[in-house]
């Protein structure tokens, strides 16, 4: 007994269970597209997105571009020659300029590289005719020019769209120049700066990197093969992986960085050729400035989409130069120490990161309530993700930001499936799983039994908290739910895990012992009523919880339906109930039986209506002390046509509970009203009144006063003859309401009456109030007045109280001469029974009439 009691660890949460399905299920959504390379476009969408709102840098003071502009091309032609570009050079190096980079390809072919110049003389890099080589460098000034090593000149090591390679002049020393090839995204868009290429004959060295190195002499270049990066002098360049920020699979062959644009509109000072070769430059423009001299002529189509460009309308492009000038800023911040370099997560990093926000999207999807809350607190989340990603651009980290947005709304999405499913499977008050659940767990408890012999070990409780509406009604539905989340408590702790443990509807819980042994069963309901019953102080109020439980163990002829079982210990609940509340009955067959019957009297009933097998009899009330006839008191019978006549214990507590005794009790108020007008026309010397029964659901009908003015009215009728019978139990409840209600009743001239005195618990003050004409006293004080001094006590506390109270009496239930004297020389001025008469049908009732005399 004791090792079942033990508390067990509780089942895995549902809530935390949905969280990490959906977890799960989103970060694998979220890798399969990642493998699929379905986020690597958006995610460099978003980078350019969010670049450009990146607030632009001041001008680098250490760069000055020298632009071969539209009207340069006008005035000096295209392609410049080596003399013109080797005055430029000279020029500009009498302001001792820290380096110069010549981004202007120097041997090309002009019948292949510029046709449309190809009859010019003098083409740039081209020998003479009969020079040799040697020669034609000695004579080429532009080759004079390269004799300095602060000049850096360009060579193209990629391939043309022409399939033209352009190498830099042989005269020009080779640690001087620099290859052009630039790196483009699938989408055309300029993100990556392509450093070095290593050769195991001739390492490769962009243009912008051989400018660096020339500006920052004292910077040796090292190639770290073990860490996969570059180091200028104690800067580390670490290159850039397939999986590093928002890519997924690139080329990243060679030694690449992502590129970060310091400015994207105006990066630095910029001259044109012609200020330059009429001397309108300032020296300090050019002082120990890195210099870079290339075309910014949109006819030369050299430009390149940026992530300031890509998204806008018309298409924005940097030249060439513009973009070497950007490149070489970047390295020269990084040499300098200052922040250059974007940085990456590493890749447990992302897996990280991209859980994180799935987990959070998951717990806040859960957990939030309600909708507008959770509407609002989940696009704070979502917002809070892409403002943590451009603060974190701002300092130079790419996160990736599509992929937790994507797993973000996975999650989230399947989140709310599953809040949707626990909320039709789950009850939201206790966090209990809900009927359809307790049905399948027991399923398949059953079904593990299904090949053994024998019954399956197994007892099934339906409980029912005691006394629970009269909580709800005294208090508040506020109390009443603290009492519900008390009960689920307690049961949770009390019972193991696999009692599966459920909240079948509103006051009734249901649960699984694992056992079907009777002396078992009965200790284990024990020790949960006494574990369930403990008082507990909720608004001030201390309360007693009791439940009233119904159990089905399993037998050997026992259905193994599911439903079956629940439906059967509901029974049992509820014979537990009807016999004393506090206890706990095993369904046996016959409560199924009686349950069947009843459903077929509300059945019934209603036919019974529709077919007037309803009849009033009449039991007359006597005055005790002249044994003249006062009244009778209208009693419902059911007459079917094939049983015969029903009892009224048998339909009409159901008719109570179906709402039946509405139109039952409307019909027996008229009927009763028109036979008592009947008599009055049939004997007007008679002054007879009729009490007729008022039940409890037709005390609280809407349309109840309206409904017997109505009757009344149409009979014509005066109300002072009729008295309405109310039961004690009835005016214990709403004292205010009840009074107000007996008071409308009064303005109709009904009389009332309060049956059954005695057996209830009114308090005498609230009767004082009341506004009664009668009190009846009930019929089981007077069967034991002849052999009980107690019940001989109370009725003469009722007379007495009634005489106080200025109220007339009947006593019901007078069977013989002794009662009838005994209630008389108490001062009881009426009574009924069997010994005036039995109820009587119409017919016989009006002979009584007629033979009692006047």
């Amino acid at each position: 007994m004791r090792l079942w009691a033990t508390r067990c660890p509780q089942p895995f949460h549902f809530g935390r269970r949905a969280i990490l399905v959906s977890v799960l299920i989103a970060f694998t959504s979220v890798a399969v597209g990642k493998r699929w390379l379905m986020f690597q476009p958006l995610e460099v969408a978003s980078f350019d997105r969010l670049s450009r709102l990146q607030p632009a840098q001041d001008l680098d003071e250490r760069l000055l571009i020298v632009a071969v502009t539209e009207e340069d091309l006008s005035r000096y032609g295209w392609p410049l020659g080596d003399p013109q570009v080797a005055d430029l050079i000279a020029l500009l190096q009498r302001h001792d300029p820290a380096v110069i980079g010549l981004a202007l390809y120097r041997n090309q072919s002009p019948a292949t590289a510029f046709p449309d110049t190809a009859d010019r003389g003098d083409p740039p890099g081209i020998a003479i005719e009969g020079q040799t080589e040697a020669t034609a460098a000695e004579s080429n000034p532009l080759a004079l020019a390269f004799r300095s090593p602060m000049v850096i000149g360009l060579m193209n090591v990629g391939t043309q769209p022409n399939d033209y390679e352009v190498p830099a002049p042989a005269a020009w020393p080779a640690d001087q120049v620099g290859f052009s090839d630039l790196v483009l995204d699938p989408d055309g868009v300029l993100r990556r700066n392509l450093l070095f290429v290593d050769h195991p004959t001739q390492p490769y060295y962009s243009f912008p990197l051989r400018m660096a190195l020339a500006y920052h002499r004292d910077q040796v270049l090292a190639v770290d093969p073990t860490d996969d990066d570059l180091r200028l002098g104690a800067t580390r360049l670490p290159a850039l992986q397939p999986g590093d920020g928002g890519y997924t699979a690139i080329d990243s062959r060679g030694y690449q960085i992502l590129l970060r644009y310091r400015n994207p509109h105006r990066l630095a000072h910029t001259v044109t050729l012609s200020q330059v070769l009429a001397g309108q430059v300032p020296a300090d423009w050019v002082r120990g400035r890195a210099v870079l001299i290339g075309s910014t002529a949109p006819s030369m189509r050299n430009g390149f989409l940026t992530p300031y460009s890509s998204q806008t309308g018309d298409r924005v492009r940097l030249s060439g130069v513009e973009v070497y000038a950007q490149a070489l800023s970047q390295l020269l911040d990084a040499l300098e120490g200052r922040p250059a370099l974007y940085r990456f997560l590493p890749q447990w990093g992302e897996v990280l990161w991209l859980l994180g926000w799935i987990g959070l999207a998951g717990g806040l999807g859960w957990y939030v309530r309600p909708a507008l809350t959770w509407v609002m607190v989940m696009g704070s989340a979502f917002l809070g993700l892409w403002l943590v990603g451009g603060w974190a651009l701002a300092y130079g980290w790419w996160l990736p930001l599509v992929e937790p947005t994507a797993g973000f709304l996975v999650a989230t999405g399947f989140v709310v499936i599953q809040r949707a499913l626990y909320r039709t499977s789950y009850d939201q008050l206790t966090r209990l799983p809900g009927r359809e659940l307790f049905l399948i767990s027991l399923q398949r408890e059953l079904s593990r039994y299904r090949r053994t012999d024998g019954p399956p070990p197994l007892t099934v409780v339906f409980l029912d908290i005691d006394r629970f509406r009269l909580i709800n009604q005294s208090f508040s539905h506020r109390v009443g739910d603290q009492v519900l989340q008390t009960m689920a408590q307690r049961l949770s702790e009390i019972l193991p895990e696999s009692a599966h443990l459920a909240r079948i509807g509103g006051d009734e819980f249901a649960f699984v012992l694992p056992f079907n042994d009777p002396a078992t069963v009965d200790a284990a309901l024990d020790h949960i009523q006494a574990g369930i019953s403990a008082p507990l102080t909720i608004a001030n109020q201390r309360l007693a919880i009791t439940g009233s439980m119904g159990l089905v163990i399993s037998q050997e002829d026992y259905a193994l339906h599911p439903e079956d079982w629940l439906r059967d210990a509901h029974t049992a609940m509820y014979r537990a109930k009807a016999l004393h509340e506090d206890r706990y009955e095993v369904f046996s067959s016959t409560m199924r039986e009686e349950a069947m019957r009843r459903l077929e009297i509300e059945s019934c009933l209603l036919e019974a209506l529709e077919k007037d097998q309803f009849l009033l009899y009449y039991q007359p009330i006597m005055c005790l002390e002249s044994r003249r006839l006062v009244g009778f008191e209208a009693l419902i019978r059911w007459c079917h046509p094939q049983e015969g006549f029903v009892s009224p214990g048998q339909f009409i507590q159901i008719a109570e509970e179906t709402g039946l005794i509405l139109p039952l009790g409307q019909w027996i108020f008229r009927e009763a009203s028109r036979q008592l007008k009947r008599w009055q026309n049939a004997f007007p010397q008679q002054s007879l009144k009729m009490s007729i029964n008022l039940s409890r659901r037709q005390f609280h009908q809407a349309d109840l006063v309206e409904q017997f003015a109505q009757c009344l009215r149409d009979l014509d009728l005066d109300g002072h003859y009729i008295q309405l019978e109310i039961t004690e139990s009835i005016i214990m409840g709403n004292v205010e309401g009840v009074r107000s209600l007996m008071q409308q009743l009064k303005e109709l001239g009904l009389q009332l009456a309060i049956d059954d005195f005695g057996t209830g618990y009114s308090s005498l003050s609230d009767l004082y109030h009341f506004p009664t004409d009668t009190l009846k006293i009930d019929q089981s004080f007077v069967g034991r007045m002849d052999n009980s001094r107690d019940d001989r006590e109370i009725i003469h506390t009722i007379i007495t109280l009634a005489r106080k109270l200025g109220l007339g009496l009947v006593a019901e239930g007078i069977e013989d001469n002794t009662q009838a004297d005994l209630l008389m020389e108490m001062g009881c001025e009426q009574g009924q029974g069997y010994l005036f008469a039995k109820p009587l049908n119409a017919q016989e009732a009006t002979a009584f009439v007629a033979a009692t005399p006047r």
